[in-house]
């Protein structure tokens, strides 16, 4: 927002992210885990996780995770960042950015729904689409 003062602007750049993250295939989405956590959340699934893989941790440690399923309420909701990731929860993670962006836009009324419409609105064209 302080580069661009427009929100308009600050919105492309969200969608530019969210298309970016749609394609990256390693764990740039990475979140942490400690075993501070007593419900069924994401850091839990990946504590849990870690222990059934078998992987040594200090206590206080953290696991790096990638949510691949949040509709799941077990440790397959997640993936360490040391196991492949063939695909991940996307609406997740554009969920994450558009309450991100709310959070700045908001004092300029750009609230999560009026985001949301503005990049459903906007079709990315790629350069594939004029090969």
């Amino acid at each position: 927002m302080d580069e661009y003062r427009d929100p308009a602007a600050v919105c492309e750049e969200l969608r530019s992210w969210g298309d970016r993250s749609e394609r990256v295939g390693n764990h740039e989405s990475c979140f942490e885990a400690t075993e501070d956590y007593t419900q069924s959340t994401r850091s839990v699934a990946a504590l849990e996780r870690a222990a059934e893989l078998g992987l040594a941790r200090s206590p206080g440690q953290s696991v790096s995770y990638v949510v691949v399923d949040d509709a799941k309420k077990s440790r397959e909701r997640v993936l360490l960042a040391s196991e492949e990731l063939d695909e991940y929860d996307v609406g997740f993670y554009r969920e994450l950015l558009v309450r991100a962006a709310a959070s700045v836009l908001s004092p300029l009324g750009w609230r999560e729904k009026r985001i949301e419409q503005f990049l459903s609105s906007h079709d990315e064209i790629s350069l594939k689409s004029f090969l």
